[in-house]
């Protein structure tokens, strides 16, 4: 979800770039009778695949397709769908059928902020949106590309053909998961985590997945244990870590039910406001700021109508507050309303968590846990050593630093 031309398909395009194509169906403007059509030909013709709606940025995109979006929905929390439709006969006419489908799928699509998304669909959701405070970055990229076959476009070039490998990786991992079980013996932090989401019951299966996720993917980190028979590995601290690192800026989302980009706004009043208040040209210097101020000094090139559906879920959740009216325009300054921190610190666990994995599995897990180590400055943020960082990432803060990067030849641990 992001403002036009923010760059929601390309992230979308990235990730499904990244998985292999036979579990992605694309659908654009799928109707009941297409959907029957698709059931005639596969019951589990969805099973197990990601759907993408492409873009439905318009309110006209998103009621046609409500029908179809709502049959999703319940063949995502149900496993199944048996619904009646009408359809034509091909003489003119109609007949009823019955559509039938199975299978779990994943339904993805891109849309703008003004649209306002249901409990039911907020409840089975994660929210992704683009960045809009990398302008500078944005532009360093494509002047550096310009280039062709310089340097950062042989760079970028290889890593592209490097990434046309992760579909297969994928497709081999999910080989190698046939016969081995995941264990998370950390399932409290993801508890912790989520105790203050409106929609708990269901962020847990939707985030402790992801963790396990992480597990998998460092899967050839981990030993294979043997459990009664059977081959399980378990999630460690460094895959909680590299979990906490991707969803640590979305903490406040999901705890508030808040879109993203809303605590996005929150963070950038949070880190100017007291800048903004003592300008000296305000008509009201010392106070907070109104809408349109904010959509006036605003780092994140958001819509006037997206500052205000912002501003305005931000005083409802208590974040901001209004302090006074000032020519029929309310005035708006922080609220004492922050989220309560949430631990990260993984060396000490409560000992009835220990106590409930010696009783389930044994003491085995304790003490491969009390050997686990906590990798200092671990996260999914951080590129390994190996590969090389893109000139336009790197850090520039003054001119200085700028010809230092810029006006010598980089040296391998540039």
């Amino acid at each position: 979800m992001g403002e036009a031309s923010s760059g929601k398909s390309h992230i979308q395009e990235t990730a499904l770039r990244l998985i292999p194509k036979k579990f992605i169906v694309n659908e654009k403007k799928i109707t009941e009778a297409a959907l029957f059509n698709r059931a005639k030909k596969d019951r589990y013709f969805y099973g197990g695949k990601i759907v993408n709606y492409g873009d439905m940025g318009g309110a006209n995109d998103h009621e046609f397709m409500e029908e179809s979006k709502n049959l999703m929905k319940e063949l995502q929390s149900d496993g199944f769908l048996n619904k009646p439709l009408n359809i034509p006969d091909g003489e003119g006419g109609w007949e009823v059928k019955d559509l039938k489908l199975g299978g779990r799928p994943c339904l993805t699509y891109t849309t703008v902020p003004n649209h306002n998304f249901d409990e039911q669909e907020m409840s089975r959701s994660i929210f992704i949106t683009p960045r809009m405070d990398n302008k500078e970055i944005f532009n360093r990229r494509n002047r550096l590309l310009e280039f062709k076959h310089g340097r950062s476009y042989n760079t970028l070039k290889k890593y592209k053909n490097e990434a046309e490998l992760v579909p297969y990786m994928l497709l081999h991992l999910k080989e190698v998961f046939k016969d081995i079980a995941i264990i998370n013996p950390y399932v409290y932090f993801v508890i912790d985590f989520l105790k203050n989401s409106a929609f708990y019951k269901r962020d847990f299966d939707k985030f402790n997945g992801i963790l396990k996720t992480m597990t998998a993917l460092n899967y050839y980190n981990h030993e294979v244990h043997d459990v009664d028979g059977k081959k399980v590995i378990l999630t460690n601290i460094a895959d909680v870590q590299q979990f906490m690192s991707l969803l640590n800026p979305y903490k406040e989302s999901i705890s508030a039910n808040l879109a993203q980009k809303a605590v996005d706004v929150l963070n950038d009043i949070r880190n100017n406001i007291d800048e903004w208040k003592m300008q000296k040209e305000r008509v009201m210097p010392g106070m907070g700021i109104t809408t349109s101020e904010y959509f006036q000094l605003q780092n994140l090139e958001l819509s006037l109508d997206s500052v205000r559906k912002y501003m305005y879920a931000l005083k409802n959740q208590g974040f901001l507050q209004i302090t006074e009216r000032f020519n029929n325009f309310n005035i708006y300054d922080l609220a004492n309303s922050e989220i309560a921190h949430i631990s990260y610190d993984l060396k000490h666990i409560d000992d009835s968590v220990y106590e409930d994995i010696r009783y389930e599995i044994g003491e085995w897990v304790v003490d491969l846990m009390n050997e686990d180590k906590f990798v200092e400055g671990l996260s999914v943020m951080n590129f390994d050593s190996e590969v090389e960082k893109p000139v336009w990432a790197k850090t520039r803060k003054t001119k200085k630093t700028f010809r230092k990067v810029f006006e010598r030849p980089l040296i391998e641990n540039d």
